[in-house]
């Protein structure tokens, strides 16, 4: 009997070796890292055995519910636009905060629209909207949509008509036959939303792009497991995953 009870517990022993070691994480991102993100928690997870949570949705995760939500509730990463880190790097551990992607900003067509233009260049993009009636996301609510609105307000592109809608322009640009262009994020919006193609990439020269960041907070429960899944979001693994996403890595 003794035998056969300690054969048991052998063999129970690194199940029970392996639930202890399992530990969990919170992690907050802004939506802009489309689904490239969620699968990278997925791939981690299997290959780790932790846990990494994630309570807010990406599609409810502006910027301004992320700088709230990392004051108010327990976390161990978040991952911000570069150029909010600045004002939030009090925030962080010294050393952990790292450039992760870049995602860049595309312009949408209907796929029923025929030949996308060519847009390669700063003047082929402007000629490509001159008198056209581009769709955005609303200036007022969304750091997308005031990116986008500080680029058509330049010389070169006073004919184009702005429009803009709340949420993910994308997804409702079908439905507003007004517009001929939909202006966004590739990663989070354009490729989410169906019968939606990308005509292309707004030119480099325009520097329509937001570089996002992430680190361990000083308020995290769990700094060494934090650590372990930051440097996987810079790994070669999945920085695959980040490309398959439309996120351009490593930051240029």
């Amino acid at each position: 009997m003794r035998k056969s009870m300690l054969v048991l517990a052998l063999s129970l022993s690194p199940l029970f070796a392996a639930s202890a070691q399992a530990a969990e994480i919170t992690v907050y991102s802004v939506g802009l890292v489309g689904s490239a993100f969620e699968r990278i928690v997925v791939n981690f997870q299997k290959k780790t055995g932790h846990t990494v949570k994630t309570p807010l949705p990406l599609a409810q995760s502006p910027l301004g519910v992320i700088l709230t939500t990392m004051d108010k509730e327990q976390a161990d990463i978040v991952i911000l636009p570069g150029s909010e880190m600045p004002a939030q790097i009090a925030k962080y551990r010294w050393g952990t905060v790292r450039d992760i992607g870049r995602v860049l900003f595309s312009l949408g067509m209907r796929t029923t629209d025929g030949a996308a233009p060519r847009i390669a260049t700063e003047a082929e993009f402007k000629a490509a909207l001159a008198g056209k009636t581009v769709l955005t996301n609303d200036p007022v609510a969304s750091l997308n949509g005031r990116m986008v609105k500080a680029v058509l307000d330049r010389p070169g592109f006073e004919t184009v008509k702005q429009v803009s809608a709340s949420g993910n322009s994308a997804l409702v640009f079908n439905d507003r036959k007004e517009a001929n262009y939909v202006l966004s994020v590739l990663p989070e919006q354009l490729m989410a939303a169906p019968a939606v193609k990308v005509a292309g990439e707004v030119p480099a020269s325009l520097a329509l792009r937001i570089d996002f960041t992430a680190g361990v907070l000083t308020k995290a429960q769990n700094p060494v497991l934090a650590q372990e899944f930051l440097n996987y979001l810079t790994s070669p693994e999945a920085q695959s995953v980040w490309k398959s996403g439309g996120v351009a890595v490593p930051i240029p």
